[in-house]
């Protein structure tokens, strides 16, 4: 039967979800594993596990409220630059139209590009609930602790 949502870290607990994946480490450690394919079952605490580590990341670098000013904070020191290049190609006069016309195309691609991160990074981040953080936050020792395990057979 295929999974029909994705479960988030409120579904599952934090410590099984730990527990589980201290179990996949060892089994993963093993030589004659490295290759093998996760069984069905382990597809949703796997999921699980990647938004765990989505949240933490952003829990230990600040937060979402944080971060959300760290990206605003970026895209405008980037577009700055970008708008200050293209304000200079434009005024350069030792370079011909059709030069400048593909320096502006690359800047304008750049800037595509920077908008279209940075709207990930903010739709991601917008994703994470504050029950989620609040979650990780309790969790955070429990979650180190098992990051920084050795792994053992």
């Amino acid at each position: 039967m295929p999974l029909q949502t994705v479960p988030t870290i409120k579904s599952i607990s934090i410590p099984l979800l730990l527990d589980w994946w201290q179990k996949r480490k060892r089994v993963a450690s093993v030589r004659s594993n490295l290759h093998r394919t996760l069984p069905k079952v382990d597809d949703a605490y796997l999921q699980a596990y990647y938004r765990l580590m989505e949240v933490y990341s952003v829990v230990k670098s600040g937060g979402v409220k944080t971060q959300i000013e760290a990206v605003h904070a970026f895209a405008k020191r980037e577009s700055k630059l970008l708008h200050q290049r293209f304000d200079e190609i434009e005024a350069a006069e030792d370079v011909t139209p059709s030069e400048k016309q593909q320096e502006q195309e690359k800047l304008q691609q750049a800037l595509t590009e920077l908008q279209s991160a940075n709207d990930w990074r903010l739709q991601a981040l917008a994703s994470i609930t504050p029950d989620e953080e609040a979650l990780v936050q309790q969790y955070l020792p429990d979650i180190e602790r098992t990051l920084m395990q050795a792994e053992c057979a």
